[in-house]
């Protein structure tokens, strides 16, 4: 095929040139004189002998900042050619030429008004991160409207320019060239990132004597060839983790997570991968190991998330692993400002946005909030604004397809590894799918908050601090779409605060765990049933007010919320209560609850499956078995997964501070309170039935409760 002037290796060449910039000592990229004498008898010639003019002096740090932001979006144009079919790629370098055609001027001005003393500076755009598919049309309209630039500088000129320049170099000179080069590259990219073009493969790109097309692909193809050794590495993540030591290999179940994360990687679209590695290129040498698996687990999608969070609670993960994932549970990728733009301007609720503030105010997996200002009855009000994550939905969907794929496609391996119970995986990928599901749905979540602000808002005394006397729990009021259906969800904007761990008083964070504990627990398990089952510390922030003797808590996100049935709070306080008292009859009837059956056959099952567990492990505590529960698909209700889910989180507050009886105790203290209410005021909805109580109290119910359960059974 017939082709314009190839610019592929000036480009490479050019990049090469405006590495070398990043070293502060003179390049030693200098010809003989008579060469000098040629440069100046062009245009193109004259650009490049200004160029390297200006290396060979001193360049501060902002032009070299400028060149090096240039050199990594080359990198990542040609990162998105690579595993592409030709024609993409050479359309894929072709965006780079031009974008590289009208910028090279803009950085050459910058050059020359520095050396000039002139303080105007253009803007050399730096793509903010997010998909790499993104961040190359942001570049590209970023240039879109700039000039073309009087010399066009292409392939063919750059060969004729360059070529015998390199060639002409004596070996001395040659080496340390070579060095130089390299050692920028490493600057920019890091030693580990090495998808730059090395100063030899460029040499053997010049010399190549092929079309022009032919010498595009053979550059791409270089890139690819470097990008792919990545790329395993990538695809074989759960197998290094494993190499690494963080994880307890012994543990069955970690074993099946090592299993499971290969196989979810190798599964990973081509495009992800690309991101993946244009975001190491931005971070460069910066990068280290928890940093570089940050980037990877951010750029993979929410199923995924969602399975790692409940996956690094388990025992064994190792401490850096279950950091990570504790970071992934409050933290994500945020979505460029551009982006948000978009979205808003997208909606169809009628919600009439001023402004909005570029730093996030919290990303998570699914979603993201930001400050805004509402127009609302021609009154501005400060609101945050949350939407969900561009293409998330989409991502959700082709992760759960992935996730259950997992056990059909590798029963074969697991079961050789000695898995049996295969239910636990399949278990787990349900309760995430229902939570993608309903996260999703932000529409849900405005009515689900809506809800909380009517229970969960409350003040409390405290009498366990000296500093603090009264405890307040807030949540936002939320703004309702003015033209119907939106995917928006604005509340209240509530400033200030700090996550749970950031607090540096630890007497209030006690404090703290305690009254989140009590509030949620008592509000799940015996009055209205509302839960919210995503509680971490990223959903809320913690505000001391010394002046008042205060403690603010500001909650947030009620997406993954649900409301408890009569019937499955009953469940849940036998299970916790047989477990509490270590009693095979009491967990059976909780989970015969559960299952709204009399089926006798069952429940002697049951029966026979819970004292073969309490023999494995006689001190089993009321929250690991709800955890065997679910895994063995004995609680039928959806919402009582949502319930597992939600007091494992909570549990990892008081377990934070070092309280590790705090849990237990609170839960134990509402059960009595509780039990109390129910026999003192017949009106109380109390979850339990009489003979529940009965039997509870002969068991374990102190003596002044049992006498108040017999004589308020007696006047019945």
């Amino acid at each position: 095929m017939k082709m314009k002037p190839n610019r592929l290796i000036l480009l490479s060449a050019l990049s090469a040139v405006l590495l070398l910039n990043s070293c502060s000592t003179p390049s030693p990229l200098t010809g003989p004189a008579s060469y000098g004498r040629a440069v100046a008898n062009s245009q193109l010639e004259s650009i490049f002998e200004e160029f390297r003019s200006s290396y060979e002096g001193q360049l501060s740090a902002e032009r070299k900042t400028e060149i090096r932001t240039v050199q990594e979006n080359l990198v990542k144009y040609l990162i998105e050619a690579t595993h592409s079919d030709n024609e993409r790629k050479i359309k894929i370098y072709n965006e780079a030429t031009e974008y590289f055609n009208k910028v090279y001027p803009l950085v050459l001005q910058n050059i020359r008004n520095e050396k000039n003393g002139v303080k105007n500076y253009a803007s050399i755009a730096k793509a903010p991160l997010w998909t790499l598919k993104d961040e190359l049309e942001y570049l590209n309209k970023s240039v879109k409207s700039l000039p073309s630039p009087k010399v066009q500088i292409d392939l063919v000129e750059g060969m004729k320019l360059l070529a015998p320049f390199y060639k002409n170099l004596t070996a001395e000179n040659k080496a340390a060239a070579q060095a130089k080069y390299d050692e920028a590259a490493v600057k920019i990219l890091g030693d580990k990132i090495d998808l730059q073009p090395g100063y030899k493969e460029l040499e053997a790109i010049l010399d190549f004597n092929g079309s022009d097309e032919d010498r595009i692909l053979k550059m791409v193809s270089l890139v690819e060839s470097k990008l792919e050794k990545h790329e395993a590495a990538i695809r074989h993540i759960g197998t290094g983790i494993a190499k690494s030591g963080q994880v307890d290999l012994k543990n069955p179940q970690i074993r099946m997570v090592v299993k499971f994360m290969d196989y979810y990687f190798t599964k990973l679209p081509d495009d992800v991968i690309k991101t993946i590695m244009s975001e190491m290129v931005t971070g460069g040498p910066k990068f280290t190991e928890e940093t570089v698996l940050k980037v990877i687990f951010q750029n993979t999608g929410p199923g995924l998330g969602k399975v790692l969070q409940q996956i690094g609670k388990e025992k064994g993960m190792g401490e850096k692993f279950s950091q990570l994932m504790g970071i992934l549970e409050s933290t994500g990728k945020p979505v460029p400002i551009h982006l948000v733009d978009d979205v808003v301007l997208r909606d169809k609720g009628g919600f009439e946005i001023k402004s909005i503030v570029e730093k996030p105010l919290g990303t998570g997996t699914i979603a993201q909030v930001n400050k805004a200002v509402l127009v609302d009855e021609g009154i501005e009000k400060e609101v945050a604004l949350r939407f969900l994550k561009p293409g998330v939905a989409k991502r959700c969907k082709e992760d759960i397809s992935v996730l259950r794929n997992f056990v059909p496609d590798s029963e074969a391996m697991l079961k050789a590894e000695g898995f049996q119970d295969m239910k636990v995986f399949s278990t787990l990928i349900d309760s995430v799918e229902k939570f993608l599901d309903e996260e999703v749905d932000l529409s849900i979540a405005v009515e689900r908050q809506k809800m909380a602000n009517e229970i969960y808002n409350r003040a409390v005394k405290v009498s366990s601090n000296q500093n603090y006397k009264m405890l307040e729990m807030k949540v936002p009021a939320v703004y309702l779409p003015p033209q119907g259906k939106s995917n928006l969800h604005i509340q209240e904007f509530a400033s200030g605060g700090v996550k749970f761990n950031d607090l540096a008083d630890n007497a209030a964070k006690k404090v703290v765990a305690e009254e989140m504990l009590r509030m949620w627990f008592e509000e799940a398990l015996f009055r209205s049933g509302f839960l919210n089952a995503d509680l971490h510390q990223g959903n809320f922030r913690v505000v001391l007010v010394e002046e008042d003797s205060k403690i603010k808590i500001l909650l947030y996100d009620f997406g993954l919320s649900s409301t408890l049935s009569k019937e499955d709070q009953r469940a849940f306080i036998l299970v916790g209560a047989g477990a509490f008292q270590n009693s095979p009859v009491t967990i059976a009837d909780g989970l015969m609850a559960s299952m709204n059956s009399t089926d006798k056959a069952l429940r002697a099952k049951l029966l026979k499956d819970i004292e073969e567990e309490m023999k494995r492990s006689p001190k089993k505590p009321a929250e690991a078995w709800v955890a065997w529960c679910v895994q063995k698909n004995y609680f039928v209700s959806d919402k009582l997964g949502a319930f597992a889910r939600g007091s494992l989180l909570l549990k990892q507050l008081p377990e934070s501070i070092g309280e590790t009886s705090m849990f237990k105790d609170v839960i134990v203290k509402a059960a009595v309170k509780n039990l109390g209410h129910a026999i003192a005021d017949r009106e109380y909805q109390y979850p339990l039935t009489k003979i529940d109580m009965i039997k509870l109290g002969y068991q374990q119910v102190k003596s002044s409760c049992t006498n108040l359960i017999k004589s308020f059974f007696g006047k019945k």
